[in-house]
């Protein structure tokens, strides 16, 4: 069977560096998916484009790739292979002109890292040309491809252990040792929060009420910590926090429904089941019990939502979890936390 062309725009953190990080579960990044034994063997790598000469070069030494791999821009891209997908790992604020670019050279197909628009606006208008020019678009949203986020997901909407009342979302960053959410235009709302939002957008859809809060830096326009309250209709509340001036980072989705409460983190997956206490006669208490291991997925997020794509270019498959609709609304979910927010000015965190 034909390998699939690909390109890749960005050559930064996540596309390529990241798999040098000791303690990630690889692959991790774009780069170790395409460049490793199962990547080699169905898609073929046309070249990267990045603007900065630096990126370029320690991403051709990363992967022992000739100089003709790596180029600053289109122009200098002599092939001009029209690619069968290209995967835009570009900083945020460059999603939006990236996508536009490779859907007008006939790219049918893209993958976008998160959040896939720096604004709503850019998200709609995304949407609205990809449908026009019958592109399909994935967004790396990568915990919905994590087996034990996907079995939280089966376990919801089957309401196997009761529908959910309350989840708590968070993800915790610190400006005081600032990653890429405090250097671009986004900040961590946007730039960090899109997971938490986009999972509770996956395990419960739009929120019919919202009530937000955001505090900021006299004389910096982003945002250092971002509150919200959501409030469904059908009875779940999600309480959300990004950012939060931590002096650590932590992602954490806390699940209480009716009879168990399942907690998806970054140290780990726990799972609780209501039994009879052994503090309070009469009572039931959370019981700590073992995560189930058996999932539909593999181990690795970033090899099933390769191996997703492969399987509908390949005609085998039409699945695409979270496509551009989906992210479009997850995009107006932020934009409506974001602009709808009460404003807390301070002098220093």
């Amino acid at each position: 069977m034909r390998k699939s062309k690909l390109v890749l725009v960005g050559l930064g953190r996540i596309a390529s560096s990241l798999e040098k990080d000791p303690y990630r579960n690889k692959p991790c990044t774009h780069s170790g998916v395409i460049f490793g034994d199962w990547g080699k063997k169905n898609f073929e790598f046309l070249g990267g484009f990045d603007p900065h000469p630096d990126k370029r070069e320690k991403f051709l030494q990363q992967w022992k790739l000739p100089q003709n791999f790596a180029h600053p821009d289109w122009e200098s891209y002599h092939s001009r292979s029209v690619p069968d997908i290209a995967v835009i790992a570009s900083p945020s604020e460059n999603h939006y002109r990236n996508a536009v670019e490779w859907i007008e050279r006939g790219t049918k197909n893209l993958l976008i890292e998160k959040p896939v628009c720096e604004t709503y606006l850019q998200a709609k208008d995304l949407e609205k040309l990809s449908r026009k020019k019958g592109v399909r678009i994935w967004v790396n949203h990568e915990r919905r491809y994590h087996p034990k986020y996907a079995w939280a997901k089966e376990v919801i909407d089957s309401e196997k252990f009761g529908p959910v009342r309350t989840i708590r979302a968070s993800v915790l960053t610190s400006a005081l040792a600032p990653g890429r959410a405090f250097q671009g235009r986004t900040g961590p709302l946007f730039h960090d929060g899109t997971h938490a939002v986009d999972l509770i957008y996956w395990f419960l859809g739009k929120p019919d009420r919202i009530r937000s809060s955001l505090t900021r830096r006299k004389g910096i326009p982003i945002e250092d910590r971002a509150l919200a309250f959501l409030e469904y209709k059908s009875g779940p509340v999600v309480f959300l926090e990004a950012g939060g001036a931590r002096k650590y980072f932590q992602f954490e989705i806390d699940i209480m429904t009716e009879e168990a409460r399942i907690l998806l983190s970054n140290d780990g997956m726990r799972l609780f089941h209501s039994k009879p206490s052994k503090k309070y006669k009469g009572f039931n208490s959370l019981t700590e019990v073992s995560f189930p291991e058996k999932s539909f997925l593999g181990p690795n997020p970033f090899m099933n939502l390769y191996k997703e794509i492969r399987n509908v270019l390949t005609g085998k498959s039409e699945r695409i979890t979270g496509d551009i609709g989906e992210n479009r609304n997850i995009m107006e979910l932020l934009h409506r936390i974001k602009t709808g927010a009460e404003i807390r000015t301070v002098s220093e965190i």
